[in-house]
């Protein structure tokens, strides 16, 4: 997709030491800001995808997926971009959700191996549920 694309942190960018954290329950860090990469109404998974590196380039180091984007497969090249330039795996804190229509035991592990390969990636900092209940999301919602 970017097969050109250098990584690098920007000139003016924020240090992404310098972003406050939350500390979860389990005593993992997770930054207070970060990218969401729903767009899929709007931006082709392209657009974000680079706007993923854009933010990783100014600082961000979390970055808030989900299946139903439609897009983790090109979120995960630009992680992949992102790591490759410098970025060490530990400084990400990766977010994934499992979608209404797989909350079944075996469903919820396929969803989360789905976006674990779409992303690219051997482990995700916290996997959600989309959502507390039924819902549905029609094409241009």
């Amino acid at each position: 997709m970017w097969r050109n694309h250098v990584f690098e942190i920007a000139e003016d960018a924020v240090d992404p030491r310098q972003v406050p954290q939350r500390t979860l329950y389990t005593g993992a860090k997770m930054p207070g800001i970060g990218l969401g990469t729903f767009g899929s109404d709007r931006y082709t998974a392209a657009q974000v995808a680079e706007a993923v590196i854009g933010a990783a380039e100014v600082g961000y180091r979390l970055f808030d997926c989900a299946s139903c984007y439609g897009n983790e497969k090109e979120v995960g090249e630009a992680l992949k971009i992102i790591m490759d330039g410098g970025v060490d795996r530990k400084e990400l804190f990766i977010i994934s959700k499992v979608w209404n229509d797989m909350r079944k035991y075996d469903d919820v592990i396929k969803s989360c191996k789905r976006s674990l390969s779409d992303l690219g990636l051997d482990y995700l900092d916290l996997y959600l549920i989309h959502w507390p209940f039924r819902n549905a999301h029609p094409a241009g919602c």
